[in-house]
């Protein structure tokens, strides 16, 4: 996972890393991650409102490190894709090039974040990453740091404390601040 924040950094893609940052630190799905507006970010929080499978909506804690850089994603780089952004402006563009028509760009849609894993997992030696990938990733990295914290031997032993209240999940976050902190600074 921290690959691809790397690869990203290298071609100097902040969009690209935003979405590898959002992914690796919430294991959100790629459709949520497509659909998220500037609105949905709080810099106290993380994510607030986002639009989750179900058409439920869902607060989405991330690290302080990671809301930062999106903040200065979105000044830097949806300021300058969109000339006027409100609250309701999308955080991802896309943008390509048509024969005939010249560029054209648009919001970011489920399919092309699955295209940038494709992309990026070539670059770093995983062909077949799909972005769901990273969200088992981050489950299993949890999971782990409990399954240590307690002493269990077995995971199946942790899974039964699997269950957290919404007041817990910004505290469980901390979890990734410092290595959050490190991805951004190298």
């Amino acid at each position: 996972m921290d690959a691809l924040i790397e690869a990203a950094k290298q071609r100097k893609r902040m969009r690209d890393l935003a979405i590898f940052l959002i992914l690796r630190y919430t294991g959100m799905r790629r459709e949520s991650v497509a659909t998220l507006r500037i609105r949905n970010i709080d810099v106290k929080w993380g994510l607030r409102n986002v639009s989750v499978k179900g058409g439920k909506t869902r607060d989405i804690p991330l690290p302080a490190a990671v809301t930062q850089f999106l903040q200065a994603y979105v000044d830097r780089v949806v300021t300058s894709v969109v000339s006027a952004p409100t609250h309701d402006t999308p955080l991802f563009w896309s943008e390509w090039g048509r024969r005939y028509q010249g560029k054209t760009r648009a919001p970011m849609e489920g399919k092309n974040i699955w295209r940038l894993c494709k992309t990026y997992g070539r670059l770093i030696g995983y062909p077949m990453l799909k972005p769901h990938d990273l969200r088992h990733g981050v489950a299993m990295e949890i999971l782990e740091a409990v399954r240590a914290m307690l002493g269990h031997v077995r995971l199946e032993t942790t899974q039964l404390y699997a269950q957290i209240r919404p007041a817990q999940l910004k505290q469980a976050v901390e979890f990734y601040e410092a290595k959050a902190l490190d991805a951004l600074s190298r």
